[in-house]
């Protein structure tokens, strides 16, 4: 057996100092810390599974060292690591407009298009009135997530296509007719 008192008094990751490392031994010793915190985890979880806790909070600490790791090797910032994983789905261009990136992933793909396919029905001259169409549409998803990548679809249709036709109303009343 050991003791939980040394798991319980492991430094940080915060106060874990590399600032005097190279990156590449930096990246070591973080690996080290964060695999000491995984395995203190799993026999915490076999030994004292009453202590559940601090098994989590060491993967959490885990997590981060491992992240550190990454960073120190590679120098990529860590949002920037999770948008290069993440593929983001974005609502296409319309009628000249720029296609607009969304924040949900790939999963979410199928509900983001069900609300631009919602939003153009409506646009195209439906005679609902536009809160309902919404309302209603999205009551078909799941609270949350669901709902939200829906609405982001509806919402952001709506947004291109009142932007672009701001845009030609501008354009028409700049010109002068000879």
């Amino acid at each position: 057996m050991f003791d939980l008192s040394l798991l319980i008094g492991l430094p940080k990751p915060n106060s874990i100092d590399t600032s005097v490392l190279t990156p590449e031994d930096a990246a070591i010793k973080l690996r080290q810390a964060a695999t000491l915190r995984l395995n203190g985890a799993q026999s915490i979880l076999l030994h004292f599974p009453q202590d559940v806790e601090l098994a989590v909070e060491l993967l959490d600490d885990a997590a981060v060292l491992y992240d550190r790791a990454f960073r120190n090797l590679t120098g990529i910032p860590a949002q920037s690591v999770h948008q290069q994983i993440h593929e983001y789905v974005s609502v296409p261009s319309i009628e000249g407009a720029p296609a607009i990136q969304t924040p949900w992933g790939d999963e979410f793909a199928p509900v983001i298009k069900e609300g631009i396919r919602c939003a153009e029905t409506w646009l195209e001259g439906s005679s609902l009135p536009l809160w309902w169409a919404l309302s209603q549409n999205r009551k078909r998803h799941r609270p949350g997530d669901p709902q939200e990548a829906f609405e982001a679809g509806f919402l952001l249709r709506l947004q291109q296509t009142l932007i672009m036709r701001r845009e030609a109303v501008t354009s028409q009343s700049t010109r002068f007719d000879a």
